[in-house]
């Protein structure tokens, strides 16, 4: 959803989801440039996910808990990935990863894409 502010500028609500994932440990490392597909667990609907805070390389049989935001949001609620549900990080048929997650928040940004979202979440504020 793209809303009008006063100041001309257009802000995008983005759904931001902290997930404590464990890697495959069958499969290659990845990065966290890496984009696969979230799934509930007890459904089928894939939908695209980013990483927005990850280490740089993720290696098979990693447990990390991190923040991904759903490029289907706020078109579509999202409405399965509720606090405590179980997920998928699948590519393809393949399972890279499985986890619970943990938080789900809505974020206003006037960030247009996810690349400039992260770089908008990894700004230092200034003092």
């Amino acid at each position: 959803m793209i809303v009008k502010v006063d100041d001309g500028d257009d802000v995008t609500a983005w759904l931001i989801l902290e997930v404590a994932l464990h890697f495959n440990e069958k499969l290659k490392p990845i990065t966290n440039k890496y984009q696969g597909d979230l799934q509930p667990a007890d459904g089928n609907m894939h939908y695209g996910a980013h990483f927005i805070s990850a280490p740089p390389t993720i290696n098979p049989g990693d447990r990390l808990t991190l923040q991904m935001v759903l490029r289907a949001f706020p078109t579509d609620p999202c409405a399965p990935f509720q606090i405590g549900k179980r997920v998928l990080l699948k590519e393809g048929p393949l399972i890279r990863a499985e986890g619970v997650v943990k938080e789900r928040r809505e974020h206003d940004s006037s960030a247009q894409t996810v690349l400039a979202l992260v770089d908008e979440l990894e700004a230092k504020p200034t003092q």
